[in-house]
């Protein structure tokens, strides 16, 4: 995997060019179909929440019934929109250290706040990140003790994208929170996919929330809007971290196709989170019974990743292949595994995913991986 004039790259693929043939495909294995721009739009279009008056500068009808609803679900007595989590989750932790007059924050090592943000909670919020656990599955309570300094707060991922969408069992997440509790330290979730991991959970979004003092959630993943997100606590510690979204830049002038998505994403697919989760266990099943593995064998959410016996230069090619030929879109990615000449990709069920039978998805991995072998 390279870095070309900006672009990542696979072999001679530039992003432009897998997204210019994502665009003539007509299949999705994951989320909920076409993102090109004329798709994006007509969605727009066909909106119920259009007729709603523009935003400006964070104010606005759409924006305050967002947030609103989010609210509602989560359980919390007042939520603030973000147009990223980047800025969402700094906000947080930094009225969390204000209020404690702490600057440790208890993180997992492959989480978003560790990975995606370019050293954001240190650079740029003067935070201390405490990295705990290992690579490979959520921290535990254990991990925790271990924890020496004092925090100003403990952030868990749920579920934790980089260990294959993995979230602690319910009990190990209430111990994670009491703990915290106990010890007058705040417990924040990055909860970009808590959407998703609740049927798994079989509980209601309020009481997985209510373990938190704080929550953030994202509206471009599971959701399937066109971006931003919203962070959700108690009313006081909302204001508090209502200026640090304009000192972010997240103020934007008008946010109002991220709104309109993010309300048609609320409506249409959180009901459907429990059939993305049932298909997701099926089609992981199914993988299982043609030699594959997925992981975790039974997916926590309706996410999960695929491990092949190949390398990933070659089972991109393969997949884009397929795009060519049958205009079928199996993955966004593909990455290099920890062992040699394996990799791994990754499945998010959504709408798009539904028209795909488990077996029939089975059948086209295991085709695919058998000639990636045989080149």
């Amino acid at each position: 995997m390279k870095i070309h004039n900006g672009f990542e790259t696979i072999g001679s693929d530039t992003l432009g060019d897998r997204a210019a043939l994502r665009a003539g495909c007509h299949r999705f294995l994951s989320g909920h179909g076409r993102s090109t721009a004329r798709a994006w739009t007509e969605r727009l279009a066909a909106s119920p929440y259009l007729g709603l008056a523009l935003d400006e500068y964070s104010d606005g009808p759409a924006i305050a019934l967002l947030e609103s609803r989010v609210a509602d679900l989560l359980g919390k007595p007042a939520a603030l929109w973000f147009p990223k989590g980047i800025t969402a989750q700094q906000a947080a932790l930094l009225v969390h250290a204000a209020n404690t007059g702490k600057r440790a924050v208890a993180l997992h090592p492959q989480s978003h706040l560790a990975i995606d943000e370019q050293d954001a909670l240190d650079r740029l919020a003067g935070l201390l990140p405490v990295r705990i656990g290992l690579d490979h599955r959520p921290f535990t309570l254990q991990d925790l003790q271990a924890v020496a300094e004092p925090l100003a707060a403990v952030t868990v991922e749920l579920p934790l994208r980089r260990a294959a969408f993995q979230a602690p069992v319910w009990k190990d997440l209430v111990a994670l929170s009491t703990w915290a509790r106990d010890r007058g330290t705040p417990f924040h979730i990055d909860g970009a996919r808590i959407w998703e991991v609740a049927p798994w959970y079989g509980r209601s979004l309020a009481e997985i929330a209510a373990l938190s003092n704080t929550i953030y959630v994202s509206f471009y993943k599971g959701l399937g809007g066109l971006g931003g997100c919203v962070l959700a606590g108690p009313e006081a510690f909302i204001q508090a971290a209502r200026p640090w979204r304009n000192r972010y830049g997240g103020d934007l002038a008008v946010a109002f196709p991220f709104i309109v998505t993010a309300l048609d994403g609320l409506a249409e697919y959180l009901p459907r989170m429990g059939d993305y989760h049932r298909h997701a266990c099926a089609i992981a099943q199914a993988l299982v019974g043609v030699g594959l593995a997925a992981n975790p064998a039974v997916p926590h959410g309706n996410s999960f990743q695929v491990h092949f016996p190949v390398c990933a230069a070659a089972l991109t090619a393969a997949a884009h292949d397929v795009a060519r030929r049958r205009g079928f879109w199996l993955f966004g990615r593909v990455l290099e595994a920890a062992l040699p000449d394996r990799c791994y990709a990754e499945i998010a069920v959504g709408e798009a995913t539904m028209g795909w039978r488990p077996d029939e998805v089975a059948a086209l991995l295991s085709t695919l991986s058998g000639t990636t072998a045989n080149r």
